[in-house]
């Protein structure tokens, strides 16, 4: 380990316990080491071990990505493999993935990845996927879902704090900066106005013309991932907060049903194939 590859874990080190707001003492207990060494360490005095390195990053309760990050400031190699979605290894997360998903009809259900693009959803979300826009935050902030939210004013600033609390587990994402500055901007004026509400859950009210659909929002994720690409994906999954929500979603699927059929019947993929006689 050269001296700059000390200063750089150093700094690392510092501007972790900071973001964690813990004192030298604390996180010196919880890694089960004493803070004349973490004083040391923090300072460059003293040259981390790997397993004190991945000690510390369990006592700070870093994200994968970030104790990868903090093991190669320090000159280690990482510890935790970042495969692609569509690499073999991931194929049985892939099918859980699907399997929930399809399960999850008639209702929206959307994947996303730890910068909030979507990397997958069902046939009831694909609807709301407006033009080419694949991140979350955009569509939802000066997107094509802004004027779609009735409660936009209401569910904006909380949103706003999801973003917030997602860069306090990577401060050094600058996509998530960006996308927090961004939603940010779009929210220029506007009060927070979610205290006063009378709702358990603050969710998403999609109005739809006439029609307001009332939803309930569950984040679903892969339990104690040792991959980086698994342990940031999440499920965004959408359900009916009452009867006519219900009733919009199960009548949408239906109508997608007999969209397909009809398609299908046309192109003689499926079902009899009618000839026409000729009369003349």
């Amino acid at each position: 380990m050269t001296p700059v590859d000390v200063a750089l874990f150093s700094v690392s080190l510092r501007e972790w316990r900071g973001q964690r707001r813990l004192s030298q003492l604390q996180l010196a207990t919880a890694a089960a080491t004493t803070s004349r060494h973490l004083s040391f360490l923090e300072t460059g005095r003293s040259r981390p071990t790997r397993t004190m390195v991945m000690r510390l990053a369990a006592a700070l309760d870093l994200p994968l990505r970030a104790r990868n990050d903090l093991l190669t400031s320090a000159g280690f190699a990482p510890a935790f493999p970042r495969s692609e979605l569509a690499a073999a290894e991931l194929a049985p997360f892939r099918d859980a993935i699907d399997r929930l998903l399809a399960q999850h009809e008639p209702y929206p259900a959307f994947v996303v990845d730890g910068r909030w693009d979507v990397v997958d959803a069902n046939a009831a979300a694909r609807p709301l996927l407006v033009g080419d826009e694949r991140n979350l935050v955009h569509l939802m902030y000066g997107g094509a879902w802004q004027p779609l939210v009735d409660n936009w004013a209401t569910l904006a600033p909380v949103g706003v704090r999801r973003l917030e609390a997602e860069l306090q587990r990577h401060p050094g994402d600058a996509r998530l900066r960006e996308l927090l500055a961004h939603a940010r901007a779009a929210c220029d004026g506007v009060e927070a106005t979610d205290e006063g509400s009378a709702e358990l859950v603050l969710c998403p009210h999609f109005r739809f013309g006439d029609t307001v659909v009332r939803t309930l929002s569950v984040v679903a994720r892969f339990g104690s991932a040792r991959d980086v690409t698994l342990d940031e994906l999440r499920a965004e999954l959408v359900f009916p907060a009452d009867d006519d929500a219900d009733a919009f979603f199960r009548s949408a699927a239906m109508s997608r049903s007999a969209t397909a059929d009809a398609l299908v019947s046309v192109d003689g993929s499926r079902g009899p194939v009618h000839h026409r006689e000729d009369t003349t």
